[in-house]
């Protein structure tokens, strides 16, 4: 892969100027490589990726493949043709690394030595863990407390690649002890950003990976909808539904966005959960990306940036707002959002791994559900279903366990 396609590219001067009317890009230096907020701020088309962070791509296993579903096909009584594309088989374990991985390698020419960053269920943790091992920078994570309880493994593994991990809401913070202090003890990744802003604003040499919601995460994942295009390609297809999960939107957009481009003609579904319905329920208004309201607000689907998501295993959704890349196009009606109910999604996970052998994150449960319900809805039209795995769920059992006991 020679380019990432810009997410940004698809949005107008006049309507891009009105998203970020309070967003000063130079104030995110702090924050973010003085490359990776260019790229941020960049209109065009493609961005070249250097080589550098091909190797690591090519080293991790990229690209990564699609496989087509049969024995789903089969059990649903379909004619659809379902295909899925496998972020879980990266080292890993999801589509994080790869938006990781150029913002390390970015830091790191520039002379940043230490990444602090949030994470939700611990997805964009261990890949910001293992991208900064890969460039030799020190790493502290703070993760959201009822994922840091429920997920021990996921902070175990970023702990094997050098990381820091805290609890968030924290007693390393101050943002953090008001928190827990007045009972907000479970978390959200807006309350983790905020610890993470904190700290950061104390040090020199630092900077964030963002795991979504920003334009250069979906830009930098957009590897993998042009890896999609042209697998399809070669296997002489052409998908004409392409479904994906939205927490911020950095993996959604990464497989949507080139589709967007460059398949008109393809439906697009973002999937949801309905206990933090961003896109079906929330509203599109300028609100900030952190708990604290310290960020530019930026206009966006949102539920509030102070909203308390109600306990769920996909700990990978829990964000109360979604890309403004991705509110835009849900707004323009091009991406069409359905939210899922938990349980149900879960246990057509459970379906899937007994039909097709592998188990997907929480998170991509809710593809799973809506992938099922469309086979049936289109069923009789032959349609091609292109879905995407954004992670393994080898590390998420226990949360599966439950479902499991149910059963009996």
């Amino acid at each position: 892969m020679k380019s990432w396609f810009n997410s940004r590219s698809l949005v107008n001067k006049a309507d891009l100027d009105r998203i970020y009317k309070y967003e000063k890009f130079s104030d995110s230096l702090w924050l973010y490589p003085e490359h990776v907020l260019s790229h941020w701020e960049s209109t065009d088309k493609y961005i070249d990726i250097p080589e550098e962070v091909n190797r690591v791509y090519n080293m991790l296993g990229r690209p990564t493949p699609i496989t087509r579903a049969k024995e789903l096909e089969e059990y649903l009584g379909t004619d659809c043709k379902i295909f899925f594309k496998r972020e879980d088989l990266l080292p890993n374990g999801s589509f994080k690394i790869s938006s990781a991985i150029p913002q390390a390698y970015f830091g790191s020419i520039e002379g940043r030595k230490e990444v602090i960053t949030e994470t939700g269920a611990g997805q964009t943790g261990v890949a910001a863990s293992l991208a900064s091992c890969l460039f030799h920078m020190k790493s502290t994570i703070f993760m959201v407390r009822s994922s840091f309880n429920q997920k021990p493994l996921r902070r175990k593994l970023m702990e094997v690649y050098g990381s820091k991990v805290y609890p968030s809401p924290s007693e390393i913070t101050q943002y953090g002890k008001q928190q827990l202090a007045m009972g907000n003890d479970s978390g959200s990744i807006a309350k983790a950003t905020s610890e993470v802003f904190e700290v950061l604003s104390k040090i020199d040499n630092g900077m964030n990976i963002a795991g979504s919601l920003l334009d250069f995460t979906l830009t930098y994942n957009s590897v993998i909808g042009l890896e999609s295009i042209a697998q399809l390609k070669e296997m002489g297809i052409k998908a004409d539904t392409v479904i994906g999960c939205v927490g911020g939107g950095s993996s959604f957009g990464g497989l949507a966005v080139p589709f967007i481009d460059l398949c008109d003609s393809t439906e697009i579904i973002a999937t949801e959960s309905a206990a933090i319905p961003t896109l079906t329920k929330g509203e599109y208004k300028y609100d900030y990306a952190d708990g604290e309201g310290e960020s530019n607000p930026l206009l966006m689907y949102s539920l509030g940036h102070q909203y308390q998501p109600s306990h769920m295993h996909a700990s990978g959704l829990r964000y109360h707002a979604a890309s403004p890349i991705i509110s835009y196009l849900v707004h323009k009606k091009r991406i069409r959002p359905v939210a899922y109910d938990e349980e149900i999604s879960m246990k057509s996970a459970i379906q899937l791994s007994r039909l097709e052998s592998f188990l997907v994150s929480p998170e991509s449960s809710y593809t799973i559900q809506a992938v099922m319900e469309t086979a049936k809805t289109y069923h009789g039209t032959g349609k091609v279903i292109l879905a995407l795995v954004t992670g393994c769920g080898h590390l998420d059992l226990d949360a599966y366990g439950k479902f499991i006991r149910d059963e009996d």
